[in-house]
């Protein structure tokens, strides 16, 4: 996801505790709140993880 504050192209990282989407980018931090079900739509599910 591109930021909508900075236009940074990295991905904007997952925060459990705000439940949102925190840019990453130095002096940015922008973040957005998002609900449940999008979130469970963004992280990845059990199934799509790789174990070595």
């Amino acid at each position: 996801m591109v930021c909508p504050r900075c236009s940074s192209q990295d991905e904007m990282a997952y925060s459990v505790l705000s439940n949102g989407l925190i840019c990453l980018e130095r002096g940015c931090g922008f973040e957005v709140e998002i609900d449940a079900l999008e979130a469970h739509q963004v992280l990845e599910t059990e199934e799509e993880l790789v174990f070595c």
